[in-house]
């Protein structure tokens, strides 16, 4: 595995970490002593194929140094810092990712008398036209789902959809 690399990392508004509440400073190096671990420690970012389980309110691109572990796109480094703000998501370009997660179950209903997927079909559009943006990971996982319920083996497939979506909506390169 290499051991530096660029990633992407997803944050609330402010650079701050949605997990522990950390605020990021904008170009300086953030180092982790101690052991390193999925979920429990290190600095963690995403390639793009990981970013929908982690969409959030800004889009950074980070530099990892001593990546230690990766898993299913999730990178886990020892150090990392912010390089430069993903300046196309914001709140719109967020509104635009859930309409199009809306009319993926949209489609969907017109072929099932499922209630439960009718109400889900109701459900995505009110989310992405909501008074919050940052709903829009709700919209997405709510989506994947309604379609695996459907068809099952689908949920994995709407996630790349998604990654593709935000790839090329956002001109990301593979991380």
């Amino acid at each position: 595995m290499s051991s530096t690399g660029l990633a992407y990392k997803f944050t609330r508004a402010g650079g701050r970490s949605p997990f522990t509440g950390f605020e990021w400073p904008f170009g300086d190096w953030v180092d982790v002593q101690g052991e390193i671990g999925l979920c429990a420690s290190g600095i963690h970012a995403c390639r793009v194929e990981a970013l929908p389980r982690w969409v959030d309110d800004e889009l950074w691109r980070i530099e990892l140094d001593g990546i230690a572990l990766e898993h299913e796109g999730l990178l886990v480094a020892r150090r990392g810092r912010l390089v430069a703000r993903v300046e196309e998501w914001n709140a719109e370009t967020s509104r635009e990712l859930a309409r199009s997660c809306a009319a993926q179950v949209t489609a969907l209903v017109e072929t099932s008398e499922d209630e439960l997927l009718r109400r889900r079909a109701e459900m995505i559009p009110a989310i992405a036209d909501g008074p919050d943006p940052s709903a829009t990971a709700l919209a997405m996982y709510t989506t994947a789902h309604a379609l695996d319920d459907v068809t099952p083996g689908t949920y994995w497939i709407e996630r790349r959809r998604q990654a593709e979506w935000l790839r090329e909506r956002l001109g990301l390169d593979d991380a």
